[in-house]
């Protein structure tokens, strides 16, 4: 005969497992939350830049306006390094596709730029299409990047890495 407290005993158990199991399942999805902001904010970044290749060609020609352009694209430079060194520390695989990424934007919409600061100032509606700037190149980069986040972030593929890991520690 089973005394009485043993399935009161049972029940706080049963209870606990469950609370701990939740903890650690929430823990785990604020963790994916705050990767997939930090991922797409990465990302942004490296638009943001992309973005200057037509600003610079767009410009009025004033000193505000040329001040304006060279500050908030020195932000987006330091943004571009704080992400990069964020996302190394959150996941180095997905980082290396980031790290890539900015290398070829900042050679392809780098050299835009620099070639932007070397032409007149806009004076006319014509000058503010810039078919000249092609930066299509950079698509299979930013492809590559969003293909380690998704399977950076794929719960999938996270459980089979991390039954890796457990396999390997159990030999």
């Amino acid at each position: 005969m089973t005394p009485l407290w043993w399935p009161v005993i049972t029940a706080a158990l049963v209870s606990a497992l469950v609370s701990l199991v939740v903890l650690w399942w929430n823990s785990k999805q604020a963790r994916l939350d705050r990767q997939r902001e930090l991922f797409g904010q990465g990302f942004a970044a490296v638009v943001a830049y992309q973005e200057f290749a037509y600003i610079v060609r767009r410009r009025d020609g004033s000193d505000e306006t040329r001040t304006a352009i060279s500050r908030d694209l020195s932000k987006v430079q330091a943004e571009l390094h704080r992400y990069e060194a964020m996302i190394r520390v959150e996941a180095p695989k997905v980082a290396d596709e980031f790290s890539e990424l900015i290398l070829q934007t900042r050679a392809l919409a780098g050299a835009a730029i620099k070639e932007g600061w070397c032409m007149p100032p806009a004076q006319s509606d014509q000058r503010m299409h810039v078919p000249s700037v092609d930066l299509s190149r950079l698509d299979a980069y930013e492809e590559g990047y969003l293909r380690a986040v998704h399977r950076h972030l794929y719960l999938r593929a996270r459980i089979k890495q991390w039954l890796r890991r457990l396999n390997r520690t159990v030999r």
